[in-house]
C-alpha cells in the first residue's frame, strides 16, 4: 500500500461519482485511503459514496465549498501525500502511479496532470475546450504557472506549511493562489500530461459564462481590494474588451472556429453585466 490518500471533493454530483470513485479504485497503485469529502450535497452523493468499501466518507453539515472540502482532506489525512480528483473526472489507470514518481524529489510540492475534455456536445462544450483548458500542453513543465485543481497530488506538510487552501475563494481560484503560495515558500511544481483524466462536465451557454466569470473574479482575485463603479468600467475597458475578448475573438477567427464567435461576443456583455451586477449588490449591503 502506498504512502498517498485520495480524496474526491464532492457537492450534488450523484451522476458523475461512481465513474470517478471506479477510477481511483483500480488504480495500479493503490492507495492508502480514498476519502469523498462530501460538501453538504441534496442529492444522494454521499450514499453513493458509501456503497464503496474502499471509500471513507466524511461529510459538512452545509456547503461550505470546494476550498473547505480541500482542507477538510488535507486535515485528516495520515499519509504524507495528498492526491485530488474532481467528481466529475475520471482517471486513468496509471493517473496516480505517474504523479507519485514526481514526488521523489524533496523540493517538489506538488504534481498536476492532463484534463481531457470528454464531452462536447453542445456548443458551449466545444467553447470549453477552445477558452478553458485544464492543462499545460503536452510538454513536461517545471514551475507552470499553477497547478489544476482536478487532478494533482502534493506533499501534505508542504500544503499545511503554506497555510492551507484560501476558503473565501470557495470553488475557484483556490488552486492558483495555492500554487502561488508554495512557489513563494521556494517549492517547485511540476506539469505531467502523461497523468490523464478525462472531464465528464456537459455546459450550456448559461453555465459556462457564469463559469468563466468566476474563473476570472477568483482566479485573478479582481476585486480584492474593494469594488467601485470605476473598477468596473475600467475592467470592461482594458480588461474584458482589450484583452479577453478580442484575444478570444482573434484566437477564434485565426483558428476559423467560425461557430464560437456569437459565444465570444456574449462573453464581453455578461462579464461587464456580472461586475456590474456585483458593485450593486456591495453598494446596496453598506
Amino acid at each position: 500500500m502506498s504512502d498517498i490518500t485520495v480524496y474526491i471533493p464532492a457537492y450534488n454530483v450523484a451522476s458523475f461519482l461512481p465513474r470517478s470513485i471506479e477510477s481511483v479504485i483500480c488504480q495500479t497503485l493503490k492507495p492508502a485511503k480514498i476519502f469523498v469529502i462530501d460538501d453538504g450535497s441534496r442529492d444522494d452523493s454521499a450514499a453513493i459514496a458509501g456503497r464503496y468499501p474502499e471509500v471513507t466518507v466524511v461529510r459538512h453539515d452545509k456547503n461550505r465549498g470546494l476550498a473547505a472540502a480541500r482542507n477538510t482532506a488535507f486535515r485528516i489525512a495520515s499519509t504524507e501525500f495528498v492526491a485530488s480528483l474532481d467528481a466529475d473526472c475520471i482517471a486513468e489507470q496509471t493517473w496516480l502511479e505517474i504523479l507519485l514518481a514526481h514526488m521523489a524529489n524533496p523540493k517538489i510540492a506538488g504534481a498536476g496532470g492532463c484534463l481531457i475534455e470528454g464531452i462536447q456536445i453542445s456548443l458551449a462544450d466545444r467553447w470549453r475546450k477552445a477558452h478553458m483548458p485544464q492543462e499545460w500542453g503536452l510538454k513536461l513543465l517545471h514551475n507552470p504557472k499553477f497547478l489544476f485543481g482536478c487532478n494533482n497530488v502534493f506533499r501534505r506538510t508542504a500544503v499545511l506549511d503554506a497555510g492551507g487552501y484560501e476558503e473565501r475563494f470557495r470553488n475557484n481560484g483556490e488552486d492558483s493562489d495555492l500554487s502561488r503560495r508554495l512557489i513563494e515558500k521556494k517549492w517547485e511544481i511540476i506539469y505531467d500530461p502523461a497523468a490523464r483524466a478525462t472531464h465528464l462536465r456537459h455546459d450550456d451557454v448559461k453555465s459556462i459564462l457564469d463559469t468563466y466569470w468566476r474563473w476570472w473574479k477568483f482566479g485573478v482575485n479582481a476585486y480584492a481590494t474593494g469594488i467601485s463603479l470605476r473598477s468596473v468600467i475600467g475592467h470592461a475597458l482594458f480588461v474584458h474588451l482589450r484583452y479577453t475578448f478580442l484575444e478570444l475573438f482573434g484566437r477564434d477567427w485565426r483558428d476559423r472556429k467560425y461557430e464560437l464567435l456569437p459565444l465570444d461576443m456574449l462573453l464581453l456583455l455578461y462579464l461587464f453585466y456580472r461586475d456590474f451586477r456585483l458593485w450593486l449588490t456591495s453598494k446596496s449591503s453598506l
